[in-house]
């Protein structure tokens, strides 16, 4: 597939846009044929084929997701991991390049290395750990391509020029594939041999504001978010739930985290791969101790990945600080990604701006106070010191 780059200097040698250049938008056709999306193809006629793509998955005014379901409730059940939260990662599909489809488009939510095999018998990394099916596919060399999300698609756009540009995946355009569009971004875990990954969910809610006003003014039961809780909790349901068999995905989502170390320590972990393994039974992990010991097992006692990670979160840290991005925006949802293998080589991202929301004119967040609604707050900061002294007393044992 040839890619259109634009004429402006900027693009690197390699043929990957850099800082200054404009960023590709490409469509990758059934038979193997690309094209450039234009400005007008994203401004087509609502009854037009990209304009019901893209509104299908688009944000409200305000740049909150307007379907729920598309929202993060990430809590894989038993039934559905048939093992507790450890998911083995076995033939995800072998042939990618053949178009065939393949039941391998799964979301697990972090980036997974899996190696697939393709006509060419390529290594792919895939960027999965607890989601949504159909989230992700496989990009060209290097890169991955992610479910379209106009959200996303802006905020990627606004962290080009940021002071955090440097901690997040690099944003090559939106391409389509078959019927769908995609953002295109790079694969973290290219340059890595067989790495271990860690998914830390960051802040101290996982749901938007608005989410709630919503489920109040047009609230939607959930039998499957109900199911989810009786397998962890048999006795979490209220008695009115009970009878309804059935619970509202905020109610779900505010529970769920009373569990976990979103609300005491401002992250929580969500899935951890390691080898052929995907972990996800991380559900109930919420004291400082128990947090501790999986980042002990995570990094295998390994005292020079465990600075590299603290060297890299300070660096994060400062960042933030210094962000106009992060300063207007209220960071739902988002990731903190950590990757290292054998050679003791770490790095630590900033993925998953789906929820990631701007903040009204004059309005400011402290990232560190706690949330009540209406003030915003996410709790990030919080959370992110938090992560720092858990790393820290890894490296003074």
């Amino acid at each position: 597939m040839a890619e259109q780059f634009s004429g402006q200097a900027g693009c690197l040698s390699d043929g990957k846009p850099g800082r200054g250049c404009l960023v590709p938008q490409v469509t990758i056709t059934s038979d193997g044929d690309s094209r450039e999306i234009t400005e007008e193809d994203l401004e087509e006629e609502v009854n037009g084929r990209l304009r019901r793509k893209l509104s299908n998955s688009s944000i409200s005014s305000n740049g909150s997701s307007t379907a729920l379901d598309e929202s993060e409730d990430d809590i894989l059940s038993d039934n559905e991991t048939k093992s507790k939260g450890i998911v083995t990662l076995e033939h995800l599909g072998d042939s990618v390049d053949s178009g065939e489809q393949s039941n391998a488009w799964w979301k697990l939510k972090t980036i997974v290395n899996c190696p697939l095999l393709t006509s060419q018998r390529r290594r792919l990394s895939w960027v999965q750990l607890a989601g949504h099916k159909g989230s992700f596919k496989a990009g060209d060399e290097g890169s991955i391509l992610k479910k379209f999300s106009e959200n996303e698609k802006l905020c990627f756009e606004r962290l080009k020029e940021d002071a955090l540009h440097s901690f997040v995946p690099s944003y090559y355009g939106v391409v389509e594939r078959d019927g769908e569009l995609f953002l295109k971004m790079k694969d973290l875990l290219a340059e890595f041999d067989l790495p271990n990954v860690m998914d830390c969910k960051m802040g101290v809610r996982t749901y938007l504001e608005d989410e709630l006003v919503r489920a109040r003014v047009k609230p939607k039961l959930r039998e499957d978010l109900y199911n989810k809780m009786l397998e962890v909790d048999s006795e979490a349901p209220t008695v009115e739930e009970k009878k309804q068999k059935a619970v509202t995905k905020p109610r779900y989502m505010q529970w769920r985290e009373s569990l976990s170390s979103t609300n005491t320590l401002g992250f929580r972990i969500e899935g951890i791969k390691r080898g052929e393994t995907c972990n996800t039974d991380f559900k109930k992990t919420r004291s400082k101790e128990d947090v501790i010991q999986v980042f002990k097992d995570f990094v295998e006692g390994n005292k020079n990945i465990t600075n590299s990670y603290i060297t890299r979160l300070e660096d994060i840290k400062q960042a933030l600080k210094a962000s106009e991005f992060f300063n207007k925006h209220e960071v739902i949802g988002s990731s903190l990604l950590f990757i290292h293998d054998h050679t003791e080589r770490a790095e630590v991202w900033l993925i998953d701006f789906g929820k990631t929301t701007p903040l009204l004119d004059g309005q400011n967040l402290d990232h560190y106070r706690p949330w009540e609604e209406g003030n915003r707050e996410d709790g990030y900061l919080l959370g992110l010191d938090n992560l720092l002294q858990t790393l820290s007393s890894l490296a003074r044992e």
